[in-house]
């Protein structure tokens, strides 16, 4: 999929609920989304005037209650301003 977000907007990938597996492989059913709604997601692309320092493969925090049904296919958009957190594989 060729897709880019204008101004401060980021396209994410938030899987949330089904079945999960520990890394010791327990399975488990993941319903919850955090405390507060908050959800961890993967950075699928990023716009232009974002200024924060977020690349795409980065996992961001974000609270659900903040999306209001901004998506693209399976992509949710979310705005700059509703990231808490940014998590990024250094090793790569």
């Amino acid at each position: 999929m060729s897709f880019r977000p204008i101004g401060k907007w980021i396209a994410v990938t938030t899987d949330v609920g089904g079945e999960k597996t520990t890394e010791a492989g327990l399975i488990y059913t993941d319903n919850s989304t955090g405390k507060g709604g908050r959800v961890w997601s993967t950075v699928w692309s990023v716009g232009p005037e974002v200024k924060e320092d977020i690349r795409p493969g980065d996992k961001v925090m974000w609270e659900l209650s903040t999306h209001r049904g901004n998506a693209y296919g399976s992509l949710d958009l979310i705005h700059e301003s509703v990231i808490e957190l940014v998590d990024r594989d250094e090793t790569e």
